[in-house]
């Protein structure tokens, strides 16, 4: 496949995509939408400060799909005390509204990339788990490093590759030969996905998150996990984040193991020890290995659930 040159048409803000990869999202992935519309619904109604359990619970339970999710993932290893939740009123007690939004994007990703068409189900299967290893991450490092998030670096660990799995929805013809999934970021993956189709996943994905109206941090987070120092001010601490994560479930996924990993191989905590994580180095070294068997453990658990 050659480089492309067609000309770029902008979608919502600076995102910008040529036209015809345009032309494949809209041939091929046209009818995927991130947010059913009790979702959007849902997160409308919870901004309302005089919102109650009752009126939130009535509308997402009219969605049983994202109802199912939302309790599903109430109840995981990662966000379960033990005493199972049986209602979404339960699980918003306990969770809290802002915790309960995050979940309601976080179900939506995970019924969305059910729906996805892919020639090869082990794509699906592949990115899925490197998906939940990477929110797994920046879950655990969040809470043990005191990092300051409240649940939205979970989603913004699960969503970070979606333009990867939009390419793969796109370009089955040739995903192989974009991306051959190898998980090493070290070989100019941007780039090559650059010289094929005339843009990459980040960008893409970026374009989608902006297209379902996401919040401009997850769109930071999308679009700049290759290279945080990009995001802006406001968001760089979130992408730096998710960043580092990625790099850990990137050798996750490569190995199957945390063994060999070196924690001061990973470039992205400098950038989030400069975002207003101070000291961070000494004590990610020390727990970093921990981490990643944690997660690896988990993100099996919740995909086989």
């Amino acid at each position: 496949m050659s480089t492309l040159t067609a000309p770029v048409e902008v979608i919502v803000g600076e995102v910008a995509l040529p036209a015809a990869v345009l032309d494949r999202l809209r041939s091929r992935a046209n009818n995927l939408k991130m947010l059913p519309a009790v979702a959007t619904q849902a997160l409308q109604i919870v901004e309302d400060p005089d919102c109650g359990i009752n009126e939130f619970a009535a509308v997402v339970e009219r969605d049983p799909s994202l109802a199912a999710g939302i309790l599903r993932m109430a109840n995981s290893v990662v966000f379960s005390s033990g005493k199972p939740v049986l209602n979404l009123h339960q699980a918003v007690v306990r969770l809290g509204f802002r915790q309960c939004k995050n979940l309601i994007v976080t179900a939506s990703f995970s019924s969305m990339m059910k729906s996805m068409t892919l020639d090869e189900e082990w794509i699906r299967e592949t990115l899925s788990q490197h998906s939940f290893t990477t929110a797994l991450l920046c879950l655990n490092m969040n809470r043990t490093l005191n990092i300051g998030f409240q649940g939205e670096e979970f989603t913004g660990g699960l969503i970070h590759d979606i333009g990867r799995l939009l390419l793969a929805t796109c370009y089955s013809d040739c995903f192989n030969e974009l991306d051959k999934l190898e998980f090493d970021e070290e070989d100019g993956v941007l780039a090559g996905e650059q010289a094929l189709v005339g843009t990459n996943h980040c960008e893409i994905g970026a374009w989608f998150v902006a297209k379902n109206a996401l919040p401009d941090q997850l769109k930071s987070v999308v679009r700049f996990h290759h290279n945080p120092e990009l995001a802006d001010a406001g968001s760089r601490r979130f992408v730096a984040l998710v960043a580092a994560c990625d790099h850990m479930a990137n050798h996750l996924q490569r190995y199957e193991e945390s063994r060999g990993y070196n924690p001061a191989s990973n470039p992205f905590i400098a950038t989030l020890e400069e975002s207003g994580a101070p000291q961070l180095s000494r004590r990610f070294r020390e727990i970093a290995i921990t981490m990643m068997e944690d997660a690896r453990k988990h993100s099996i658990e919740m995909l086989s659930a």
